[in-house]
């Protein structure tokens, strides 16, 4: 049976809703039904009694979700345990990263530790969805580096990495250039450009929808370059991290203003509860710790 099926099928038996599990485990319904399918089949019985109107559990359902929990649980510690002898013996520190934390100095602490400690072999995986547990199993993380937290188990636990502010980004000829702070609700009528499919883009909403506004997005981009040209050329206005202003080269006259209640995130190291770290992952750990210590300072 394929592990990462079983996997599916224990969330799937937890909410009993094929919409809610495919969301939770980032794939499509017709995908999360193929897969159990096709676990019905090797296993020669429904697992789920399906109607227009519910999911439910069957009997085998029932016996699988009960030995499945121990089964991957099993699976999970093996392999970390397999991971943790394979790095130890050939000095690797193995980190996932959401990718859009590049902009918030994620690559630049893990380069500047290589550099510190050059004989330490740096395996890096670059992530397309919010981080998981499975990461740790799957990818053989030792840390992932995330913003987003809505998927993470409490077996996760976490170490502040950066605090940013998101700010709004105008052009030098747009009128709101002469502020130089502005209240949330203000910006209801204003033109604006979000992160895409982005947790800053998840914040900023809700900021708003606390607020009681829906905001007038205009587009949705992930390039910062993008972002600086649009808004220099009066296209819209931005939603952007006050800090990672700093990577602005080119020669578009932008200006930031301050949003009113702040609006704030945090960048995390993520990292297994209960998981002894390798030699070279406490020097890892040690080393952010040690560089977010100083930035605060």
């Amino acid at each position: 049976m394929d592990i990462e099926f079983l996997r599916e099928f224990l969330v799937l038996s937890k909410t009993c809703s094929f919409q809610e599990a495919s969301e939770k485990l980032y794939i499509t319904n017709s995908t999360l039904s193929k897969h159990i399918q096709k676990m019905e089949a090797e296993l020669g019985h429904s697992l789920f009694e399906r109607s227009t109107r519910r999911v439910a559990l069957t009997n085998a359902g029932k016996i699988l979700q009960d030995k499945g929990e121990q089964i991957l649980s099993l699976y999970d510690e093996g392999l970390m345990q397999i991971n943790a002898e394979t790095a130890k013996a050939t000095n690797t520190l193995s980190i996932a990263f959401a990718g859009s934390l590049f902009r918030f100095g994620v690559l630049d602490t893990i380069l500047a530790f290589k550099d510190a400690h050059p004989d330490i072999n740096v395996q890096l995986t670059e992530l397309d969805e919010p981080p998981q547990k499975s990461v740790f199993i799957e990818k053989q993380a030792e840390f992932i580096f995330a913003g987003d937290l809505n998927r993470m188990s409490k077996e996760v636990l976490r170490y502040p990495f950066r605090k940013e502010e998101l700010v709004l980004l105008v052009s030098d000829q747009n009128p709101l250039a002469q502020r130089t702070s502005m209240k949330l609700p203000e910006l209801a009528n204003e033109p604006l450009m979000l992160p895409y499919k982005d947790f800053l883009q998840s914040i900023f909403l809700k900021a708003c929808a606390d607020a009681d506004f829906t905001p007038n997005i205009r587009l949705c981009t992930q390039s910062p370059q993008t972002t600086f040209q649009l808004v220099a050329n009066n296209y819209a206005s931005a939603i952007f991290p006050r800090d990672c202003l700093k990577g602005h080269s080119g020669g578009e006259a932008l200006h930031a203003i301050s949003i009113t209640p702040v609006i704030t995130f945090e960048i995390y190291m993520l990292y297994l509860d209960g998981r002894s770290f390798s030699q070279a992952g406490k020097l890892f750990y040690d080393y952010v710790c040690g560089e977010a210590s100083e930035a605060v300072l």
